[in-house]
């Protein structure tokens, strides 16, 4: 019955028009400034002590953070009625988890196992929910207003976070795994930030596109570039060619 139920809702929405092109609409831009640089005064320290941890430490808690999150993966892959790529995910969970020594390594990558994005926020655009505006969230960072909702239904329903426990515990470690992407995320940015005429501009449209290409991943659709001098995107140079 569930099955037949999500076939019927996904046939349902597939003619909601979705648009991935994700134009930057930030009308809050002042407050949203504030609030980046509420998240550098908080979080510069720690990113600061993960910079500092050895790489192959880094990559190793990187990895097990990538692995406990795929069933959050996997759940929002078979909600955008992506089945393929919920296949490719429970690969990654079992090889990963068996031979990679419970997520500390990603073997499953070289194996031919891309990893595959899949979020609440992704699964709210493929039923047509509008983005809203740019929001620049406290700890987690860059998002639209859609993205931020699905964030907070992914961090409270995170299957590994209740498996551990339920709401009590699995959401506090649910948090403090976000941490640990926040902090690595600062931690790159922060080389950026010391070349960056406009720290916050360039954060707002790194974010924008990588979000249009998860979102054209989400619907099926081929990837695509940014030319950095108009911002407009471009089929790659090979799609071009042909």
């Amino acid at each position: 019955m569930a099955a037949a139920a999500l076939t019927g809702l996904v046939s349902a929405c597939a003619g909601v028009p979705r648009d991935a092109s994700l134009p930057i609409d930030d009308p809050n831009e002042q407050f949203n400034r504030g609030v980046l640089r509420l998240n550098q005064t908080v979080l510069d320290p720690a990113s600061n002590v993960v910079k500092s941890v050895p790489a192959p430490i880094r990559d190793r808690l990187e990895d097990l953070d990538a692995n406990l999150k795929e069933p959050r993966v996997l759940a929002n892959n078979i909600l955008q009625g992506r089945f393929n790529a919920a296949g490719i995910t429970i690969g990654r969970i079992v090889f990963n988890t068996t031979f990679g020594l419970g997520g500390l390594f990603d073997v499953a990558t070289a194996g031919g196992l891309p990893q595959q994005s899949g979020d609440f926020g992704q699964t709210l655009f493929v039923y047509g929910v509008p983005a809203g505006t740019f929001v620049n969230t406290p700890y987690y960072g860059p998002s639209t207003q859609r993205d931020a909702v699905g964030g907070a239904v992914d961090t409270v329903a995170d299957p590994v976070g209740w498996v551990m426990g339920g709401i009590l515990i699995g959401w506090p470690w649910s948090i403090g795994s976000g941490l640990l992407g926040a902090t690595a995320h600062l931690a790159q940015w922060q080389e950026a930030e010391n070349s960056s005429i406009d720290f916050y501009s360039f954060l707002r449209s790194s974010w924008y596109q990588t979000r249009r290409g998860q979102l054209r991943e989400a619907l099926g659709l081929p990837p695509e570039t940014e030319s950095p001098a108009t911002g407009i995107a471009k089929p790659p140079a090979a799609v071009v060619a042909h």
